[in-house]
């Protein structure tokens, strides 16, 4: 690509960004395009004519890097609208609706707009009214060690004493409907493990901590696991680690009401590891026929749909070899072009 690249880099100055999705999606984009450049200065970019600028998280709660343009040429990546579309679950308050405004107001500096699905675009030309047109979608891709990895011999499966579990890999939020989960689990009597920063320290005394209106789904979930012995939480762990745990899971679920992509299920789907999905739009975009796919909300229609796979290794084998296939379909190869291609359309 001819034109000098800059892409706004938080996770330099903010190590909780590091272990988020801005930090996975950096770190792909760094392996995919060594020749951009990364930095949290904005003041040092050059303002050259054909240099262009990437917001790779566009979060409309949170201020804005800038409410100004940064150069001639901007593209802003919206990787989803979920508190926007559920306030009555995210509660915003005064300062997150300033917020709001302000993102608004800058997102008008962006010719372009950056999506990772079909699904999330078409939120974003209805709740923003921007032009569709202006919105390009790119998919995922995996990190290079998700695609380089070799079959587990060290599991931590072993080291966290545990055979034939379900897992869950993500956050905690409203829109992730772990009450459910929790609930589903418990009717098949299976063993789950959780892994993510959110899952690090879980005691009683957590649970009388969570306040936040954003974390009443959280505090529910713990209120249902708490003493029982089936929920195994391994909270944020090494992507090395992450794999084996993959390799080793009979079923990874996906229970979620909204997402903007499912990261998870193309984690998995790499490592042959089949998923149980809500059935809602994005899930059916990405995964294809390649999950099972539930009404999450009924919570025996959910246990039933896991159980499917946990208790039958026919199915379950028949269901990784289709994960994987798809998996493939969001290559780096793919998403490289892609990315170029809207990058190059302004």
């Amino acid at each position: 690509m001819s034109k000098t690249v800059y892409v706004y880099d938080p996770t330099t100055v903010d190590k909780q960004s590091q272990v988020r999705g801005v930090g996975r999606y950096l770190q792909i984009l760094k392996e995919n395009f060594p020749e951009f450049r990364f930095t949290n200065d904005l003041s040092s970019i050059i303002h050259y004519p054909s240099s262009i600028f990437v917001n790779p998280f566009f979060n409309f709660l949170s201020p804005p890097p800038t409410t100004k343009r940064v150069t001639q040429k901007q593209a802003a990546v919206i990787h989803d609208l979920i508190p926007l579309k559920y306030p009555n679950y995210f509660p915003m308050g005064l300062k997150g609706k300033f917020n709001v405004w302000l993102n608004k107001l800058a997102l008008k500096n962006y010719e372009t707009i950056i999506t990772v699905s079909e699904t999330v675009k078409k939120d974003i030309v209805r709740m923003l009214g921007v032009n569709e047109n202006k919105v390009r979608v790119v998919y995922h891709c995996l990190p290079r060690v998700f695609v380089n990895s070799q079959p587990a011999t060290c599991l931590p499966a072993d080291r966290l004493r545990i055979t034939n579990y379900c897992m869950y890999v993500g956050d905690a939020t409203w829109n992730k409907n772990l009450v459910n989960l929790a609930k589903a689990i418990k009717i098949i009597n299976a063993t789950c493990v959780f892994v993510g920063r959110v899952f690090q320290q879980f005691n009683y005394s957590t649970i009388q901590q969570l306040n936040n209106p954003w974390q009443k789904e959280l505090k529910q979930f713990f209120q249902e696991v708490n003493g029982d012995k089936r929920f195994v939480f391994a909270g944020y762990v090494s992507d090395s680690d992450l794999i084996k745990l993959y390799q080793q899971a009979v079923v990874n679920i996906l229970p979620s009401r909204d997402e903007g992509f499912g990261f998870s299920w193309l984690e998995a789907a790499s490592q042959r590891c089949p998923t149980v999905v809500n059935s809602i739009p994005v899930f059916h975009e990405i995964a294809a026929d390649s999950a099972v796919f539930c009404d999450s909300n009924n919570i025996h229609d959910l246990a039933n749909a896991i159980g499917e796979l946990y208790f039958n290794r026919n199915t379950r084998n028949n269901w990784s070899g289709k994960a994987y296939e798809r998996s493939r379909f969001f290559s780096a190869e793919r998403f490289k072009k892609d990315c170029l291609r809207a990058l190059e359309a302004f």
